[in-house]
Order: structure tokens, then C-alpha cells, then sequence
């Protein structure tokens, strides 16, 4: 659906967004995430051609984006959805038809049927001021879709819903982008939101795209510390490979051996990286059969999304994720004694 190479875009404030290669296949939800200001938004602007921007390559459906004689029938093609629902002071049925209506189209069952698919059908005659939040972002999600677009571009839609309204509507977007096989760009800070939705993801820090791929492959093997950092990485260890044998390296971390599943080869300086959701704690040193098995002391227990996070001193500090049961059950507290174990598998390697 869309191509994008060699983009080097600056802005009078200093800013640059440079990337060598972006490619988006139809019917795929891309997501691209990262922190304040790294350019995400611009991004999103330049591919709904909102920006000017001269990349040596850029292509939408096919259709090369450079030439701006077919703009307006580019723009047509497809949806851009703001952080906020803009909706006019009329009815949810006049908001949904808007699109149709600015393009001169009749509405032959487009609004009926946005209505149910998104749930809102109760809501037809009802004025747009007198609607909540949740409703307001369906109402704009419906108009977004009404024209049948092929690229739906989204702009942190969700960022001013709460947690259970967000989930409900991410669950009936996934659904109708999936059955549609509707192009999705989603930009986001929201990981949860990316991972709910996305197909691939794409990190983008200070103008430049990190690392794009599955969103199970960018969280559980990051290409740099940076994306590591991002993705919620929190146990990285500066160690060196002392052998390697069959893609399972022996890796020195201070006075202890690690055990990792990588192609990395020996006298290789590298960070290991292991998520807190892939370490395993016990009060007993039971045979396992993960290859890492440390004895260490609790040093901190702290509360970590629905989870708890404990800090542990293996003779290198180890992060754990674990439930709020787990922590009841087995009574965990700072000073106490514990076993942690996790996978060859689990661990990562990033050469330095």
C-alpha cells in the first residue's frame, strides 16, 4: 500500500526526520511508536500528504504520491483521524455522512452500516454535543470508514479514553480492519494499544526508524539498547561471549555464566537483554529446566502495571515481573533469599 524511500525532511526548528526505507502492505495495521518528539506525527503527515515533503520514492496503492496532480484522488482514497473527535454540531447521523457528502456521493447503506458495525446505531438522531467521549471517538471512527477507504491513518485516537472504553473500541477496530482488509497507520506512544492492533511495528526515535518487524520480535529481540530501552527491556547486562557452540553462547556477566540461544560468536562484546515477564522466581532451588538458575536477595518490590516488579541481586541485578498472588503466596519482600531462572530462549543478545 505504500512505499516511501530515501525521506529526508527538515523543519525550521531544526528538526529532521530521515528514513532510508518504509514499506506498508495492504491490509496491514502499522503501528509506529515511540517517545515525544520523535517524529511520529510528522511521519503520518507526510504520508496523508499533508506535508511537502521530496523523498526519492513514495508510492500509495500503486500510485506514485510525488506526483500532485493525483493528490485529490490519492486523499480520496483514504481516512485521516485526528488525536480528538472533531465532529459538527449536528446529528451523529449528518456526522457520519459528512465524508459522502463533501464528495457528492448518495448514501446507499454506508451509514447504516458503519452505525452497526461500530456499535452506535442507538445514537443515529442524537445531536454530537450531547455524547460522551466513547461515543464521540465511534461516531469519528464510523466517518472515518463510511467512504470505504483503503489507508485509514490514526493519530493517538485513543489517548484521552479510559482504559475500558479504549479496550472495547480497539477490540471492534481490530475486528472491522481485519474483516475489511483496510491499510491502518496508527501512531502511538500507547504500547499496549500498538501491540492490541498491530501487525508490525515501527520505533522511531529522533527523526530515524530504530526497528521495524513483528511486534513480538521487536519486544523480545530489540536491534539496539535503544529500542530496549523503549519496549520495556529493564534487565540489560554489559557481558562478552566465551563461547559458542551450535548458536547457545556462554556469556561472562561480572563473576557469572549465562547461557543464550544467539549467533553471536565468541569475544563478542554484548548487552543481554532479558523482559521481566520471562523471569521465573521460587523460595526453592528445585531442578527446572531452564538453563539460567540463580540464587539471589530480593532488593526491592515495587508495583509494575497489573503485575508486581521485584529487583533482585544475582551478583548482577536481575528484574522480575510476578502477580499479585505470587507475591501473596509466597510472601516476597525486600532482604528475602530466592531463586531466579529464565531461558536460553528468553534472553537476547545485542552485539556493542
Amino acid at each position: 500500500m505504500i512505499k516511501l524511500k530515501d525521506l529526508d525532511f527538515r523543519l525550521s526548528t531544526g528538526f529532521a526526520l530521515n528514513i532510508d526505507s518504509l514499506s506498508i502492505g495492504v491490509g496491514e495495521v502499522f503501528a509506529i511508536i515511540g517517545p515525544n518528539g520523535a517524529g511520529k506525527t510528522t511521519l503520518l503527515n507526510i504520508l496523508a500528504l499533508l506535508q511537502d515533503a521530496k523523498p526519492a520514492n513514495f508510492e500509495i496503492g500503486g500510485r506514485s504520491a510525488l506526483d500532485r496532480s493525483g493528490s485529490t484522488a490519492l486523499r480520496r482514497s483514504m481516512s485521516y483521524l485526528f488525536s480528538r473527535p472533531y465532529l459538527i454540531n449536528d446529528t451523529v447521523y449528518n456526522n457520519i455522512a459528512l465524508p459522502l457528502m463533501f464528495r457528492g456521493e448518495k448514501d446507499s447503506g454506508q451509514v447504516a452500516e458503519m452505525l452497526e458495525v461500530f456499535k452506535i446505531a442507538y445514537l443515529r438522531d442524537r445531536s454530537a454535543n450531547q455524547l460522551s467521549q466513547g461515543e464521540r471517538h465511534r461516531v469519528s471512527l464510523s466517518r472515518a470508514f463510511v467512504t470505504r477507504p483503503r489507508l485509514v491513518l490514526l493519530d493517538e485516537p485513543f489517548s484521552s479514553l479510559d482504559a475500558r472504553v479504549k479496550e472495547a473500541i480497539i477490540s471492534d477496530l481490530r475486528r472491522i480492519t481485519r474483516a475489511a482488509r483496510t491499510t491502518v497507520v496508527l501512531v502511538t506512544q500507547d504500547q499496549e494499544e500498538a501491540l492490541a492492533l498491530a501487525d508490525v511495528l515501527a520505533v522511531i526515535k529522533e527523526g530515524r526508524l530504530l526497528q521495524t518487524g513483528r511486534p513480538e520480535t521487536i519486544f523480545s529481540r530489540p536491534a539496539s539498547k535503544e529500542v530496549a530501552d523503549f519496549v520495556g527491556v529493564e534487565t540489560m547486562l554489559g557481558g562478552e561471549v566465551t563461547a559458542a557452540s551450535d548458536n547457545l553462547c556462554s556469556v561472562r556477566v561480572g563473576d557469572n555464566t549465562l547461557a543464550v540461544v544467539s549467533a553471536c560468536e565468541a569475544g563478542d562484546s554484548v548487552l543481554l537483554c532479558v523482559r521481566p515477564e520471562a523471569v521465573a522466581v521460587s523460595r526453592s532451588a528445585e531442578a527446572n529446566s531452564m538453563r539460567n538458575h540463580f540464587k539471589g536477595t530480593i532488593t526491592s518490590v515495587e508495583p509494575w502495571r497489573l503485575e508486581y516488579r521485584l529487583s533482585i541481586d544475582c551478583g548482577f541485578n536481575l528484574i522480575a515481573a510476578v502477580t499479585k498472588r505470587s507475591l501473596d503466596d509466597m510472601g516476597l519482600k525486600p532482604g528475602d533469599g530466592i531463586f531466579a531462572s529464565f531461558k536460553a530462549t528468553a534472553a537476547h543478545l545485542i552485539k556493542r
